[in-house]
């Protein structure tokens, strides 16, 4: 069966809360000031903006006169100046990571340069993050214990493009863990790990060439195929049995890295899909020794399709599940076999009509015969009627090709008639055509070589 492609369907290119959880494509909100996340359906890139808006003071007027939107996100890492990153969040050495975000997110309320005015606010904003993100990760943290600020130099890389705090810390800080309560949505679907997540296998391409019979009539093809499946042993996931998975040390197991850049438009931060781990928070500790921690292996496989009738050069059947297994034991991909036909000399094909062209003497277009003619069904006669003209078409009903889907239903194989003419004659035959143009009533202008003898009338003696 040819296969059926689904058409895409439209889906948004970001997702957008306000403040009060709702999504919503634009604010015509009356109130002074609000904040707004958005996220790509990809969850590649999100960004929190405050924005602030006064009323219209003229008479008549309506809505807002005024409004001001800042992209802001979390402070890049050794942004802020030296001290002690502990007396920079309010909390002790002992400090476990609750105590350490529950300070974070009051700091951030309290400095955030979007919120505070007062001079000094954004350097502090600055400090208290890059405290939290050093403090936050369990390796960075005792980097710090043990070196202080500069065991983490060759971590941080410096004041910005680095890797920073979890921007969706931040977002917990105005909307809370629930994200404002929109229905569906999971804190666990924003900068959390995301190995929980399934990836469908790639699909694959082979092409076939057919006989035009076995287009016609339908047949089974069966062919070797190198496709990647799924490890047996570790089931995918490229661990050897019995092992364990570690955190990922550069995304600290959320499966997504952000770098943060100053810009005059304040902080910018891009969230993306960590290098190390490929996002799923979690790295193997020792590798499966049958695939070497791919999951995946790559088999030769016999693989059957049943070719049905009336398929045509260009039809493509899908094989579902016969391509690429997915990565960490995800879905297979599927097989997509694109068809073409062999060209058969003397018969062309028209949908489901075949076409040939019949060359037949002048003799038989006048007299009529039975000549044998080439079919997909083998050799088999057409019936020549007497006084055929050049150009006639001749139908051998039923022996096109059938209807895709519906085999029943069957074409007709068509035969042009062409004339042949001889240039050279022999001489008997010669003679018999002018005798036969005699016989005919033919127009007086013909001219003829040959005429017909006349008959010798002998005058009577006279005796």
């Amino acid at each position: 069966m040819a296969a059926a492609l689904a058409s895409p369907s439209l889906i948004p290119s970001s997702l957008c809360f306000s403040a009060d959880g709702r999504p919503s494509l634009s604010s015509s909100s009356s109130s002074s000031s609000s904040f707004s996340v958005c996220c790509s359906r990809n969850q590649k890139s999100c960004f929190l903006t405050f924005s602030s808006a006064w009323p219209n003071r003229n008479r008549g007027g309506r809505g807002l006169s005024g409004r001001r939107s800042v992209v802001v996100f979390a402070a890049s890492g050794g942004g802020g100046g030296g001290g002690d990153y502990y007396a920079t969040l309010g909390v002790p050495k002992s400090a476990n990571i609750k105590e350490i975000k529950s300070a974070y997110r009051r700091l951030a309320r309290q400095y955030h340069p979007d919120v505070n005015k007062e001079p000094g606010a954004t350097d502090k904003f600055k400090e208290i993050s890059a405290a939290y993100e050093v403090l936050s990760d369990e390796q960075k943290r005792a980097l710090y214990d043990q070196y202080g600020e500069a065991g983490l130099k060759t971590t941080l890389g410096g004041s910005s493009s680095t890797y920073t705090t979890n921007p969706f810390d931040l977002f917990e800080t105005f909307f809370g863990a629930s994200m404002g309560g929109f229905p569906g949505m999971d804190q666990a679907d924003f900068g959390r790990t995301r190995r929980s997540r399934v990836t469908k296998g790639e699909d694959l391409r082979y092409d076939i060439t057919l006989q035009l019979s076995e287009a016609i009539f339908g047949s089974e093809k069966e062919f070797d195929l190198t496709h990647l499946e799924t490890c047996e042993v570790c089931a995918g996931t490229g661990a050897k049995a019995g092992s364990k998975m570690r955190i990922c040390s550069t995304c600290g197991g959320r499966g997504q890295v952000m770098r943060t850049e100053q810009t005059p438009f304040g902080l910018f931060s891009q969230v993306s899909v960590c290098p190390n781990c490929g996002g799923d928070g979690e790295v193997i500790s020792e590798n499966c020794r049958k695939c070497s921690g791919e999951g995946r292996l790559r088999i030769k496989k016999s693989i059957k399709v049943k070719i049905p009738p009336g398929v045509s050069a260009g039809s493509i059947l899908r094989v579902a599940g016969e391509g690429d297994s997915g990565p960490r034991g995800g879905p297979p991909g599927d097989l997509y076999v694109y068809l073409d036909v062999e060209d058969v000399r003397g018969i062309q094909r028209d949908g489901i009509n075949l076409l040939s062209t019949l060359s037949i003497s002048y003799l038989d277009a006048i007299l009529g015969a039975v000549v044998k003619v080439k079919t997909v069904e083998g050799v088999t006669e057409l019936q020549i009627p007497p006084g055929t003209q050049p150009g006639d078409v001749l139908v051998l009903a039923k022996k096109g090709a059938p209807k895709l889907n519906r085999p029943s239903i069957r074409g007709d194989h068509l035969f042009t008639v062409r004339v042949t003419i001889p240039n050279q004659i022999s001489a008997g035959e010669r003679e018999l055509l002018e005798e036969l143009a005699y016989l005919s009533d033919t127009s007086s202008n013909r001219l003829r070589t040959r005429t017909k003898p006349q008959q010798s009338t002998s005058k009577p003696s006279i005796s």
